[in-house]
């Protein structure tokens, strides 16, 4: 007859059988369904998307939502000589930060649309005349150094060829699709694209929206978040969970925060900058190396090209200008300001950076480049604790250092981890 301990050990052997073919089934069935279910979970995000928009944005304001309350309540209560300013202080810190959103987003269209405009009108007016100039002035530099190459008559050729492709091929090939696929498919085309910008528009102004509630409701939200965290895991792991909670926000409101901090400050920098340099397009250029700063590592270049590439069509001697004052702002950025701002909020390696921006780059896209790197320094603080704890059960050092030369490790005789790490077997030929 089984005894009970017995039987707990072959129902807890039973059990982890059980468990590991029904997650052996949910893998294959996830695999099998995987196109079904991306779209599935496209659909999910797309019906989601204002909520999302709104904790982004609620996430993004609430150091400055809290400051703006810890600073309004005292002045209430000397000022107005008011006994509890408590709603009053929360109720203007809430109007307060989202006038700032709508200031920030209405500032940057008020900036970049009329200079984007004055560009593209720019440009299409004057783009064979830059490029006759460019050409120009390459065939000048070049007849400094002995060779005798025209540029300009290559670039007389690519005109031509363009307009022949333009004229002969493009446009009746378009004229061509649209026969084919008749007037009610360009008309769906364009309206698609008008439904695009519709729907980004009421995604922003639905998670202003929810951003707002998130915010006036935070603290009741966060008592009920720790109370369903400590009802299903209990005081010892709801502990352990918050902490770890904790330091994730700490490590990626820091780096977040931080960031927008850095590209602000980059940006300004930059317009100052340009408009001493007189370089054309100051305002747009600024705006571009300021946003695209947001992501680490790349983020220098994805701005730099493209604006370099357009002033470049204005004026060659300017271009040059500017890739000098963006390689030394971005210097000044990478070992002067950033460390300043930034800190040492993530503890990534630079090799962990450049896989972290590339990896989750890939799988979420732009979002995923700005928030590789502090997502990574999350997973990988997380790991090192769950590697520590093993070691720990082990009784072995956790010590990085105690592992660089190590050849091998002695076994445990009673002695602490630190006195039985051995750096090299002296005993080994």
């Amino acid at each position: 007859m089984l005894q009970k301990k017995d039987l707990s050990k072959y129902l807890g052997a039973a059990l982890t059988v059980l468990g590991v073919v029904v997650v052996s089934v949910i893998l294959i069935f996830c695999f099998v369904k995987f196109d079904a279910i991306r779209a599935g979970a496209a659909q999910l995000v797309d019906i989601l998307m204002p909520f999302i928009v709104g904790l982004v944005i609620a996430y993004l304001l609430s150091p400055i939502y809290n400051a703006l309350v810890r600073n309004l309540e005292p002045w209430l209560r000397a000022v107005c000589r008011m006994k509890h300013p408590r709603g009053l202080a929360r109720g203007l810190a809430l109007f307060l930060s989202v006038l700032l959103v709508l200031a920030v987003v209405f500032g940057l269209l008020a900036m970049m649309i009329p200079q984007l405009f004055d560009s593209v009108a720019n440009l299409s007016a004057n783009l064979p005349g830059y490029l006759e100039q460019t050409g120009a002035w390459l065939d000048e530099t070049l007849a400094r150094f002995g060779l005798d190459i025209s540029v300009q008559s290559y670039f007389d050729d690519m005109s031509s060829q363009f307009s022949t492709w333009l004229t002969g091929t493009l446009l009746p090939g378009l004229q061509s699709l649209v026969e084919r696929l008749g007037t009610d498919s360009l008309v769906d085309g364009l309206f698609s694209g008008v439904v695009t910008v519709v729907n980004g528009v009421k995604n922003f102004v639905l998670g202003l929206i929810v951003s707002a509630y998130l915010l006036a409701d935070k603290g009741r939200m966060l008592a009920l978040a720790k109370k369903l965290l400590y009802a299903v895991a209990g005081a010892e792991r709801g502990n352990r969970l918050l902490e770890e909670l904790r330091k994730t926000n700490r490590i990626f409101g820091g780096f977040i925060t931080g960031k927008l901090v850095d590209s602000l400050t980059m940006g300004i920098l930059c317009f100052i900058g340009s408009s001493l340099l007189r370089l054309p397009y100051a305002l747009l250029v600024s705006v571009v190396v300021g946003v695209t700063n947001i992501i680490p590592f790349f983020g220098p270049f994805l701005g730099a090209i493209p604006c370099a590439l357009l002033i470049l069509l204005t004026d060659p001697i300017k271009c040059v200008y500017f890739i000098i004052f963006i390689l030394a702002l971005q210097q000044f950025d990478g070992n002067i300001l950033g460390p300043k701002i930034l800190g040492n909020t993530t503890g990534v390696s630079p090799f962990g950076v450049l896989f972290s921006i590339i990896f989750f780059g890939g799988v979420f896209g732009f979002v995923g480049m700005i928030i590789g790197v502090p997502l990574f320094a999350i997973l990988s603080s997380l790991v090192g604790e769950l590697v520590d704890k093993w070691l720990n059960k082990k009784n072995l050092s956790r010590e990085l250092r105690d592992y660089a030369n190590l050849d091998y490790v002695k076994e445990d005789d009673g002695q602490t981890p630190e006195s039985y790490i051995k750096r090299q077997d002296p005993t080994r030929k």
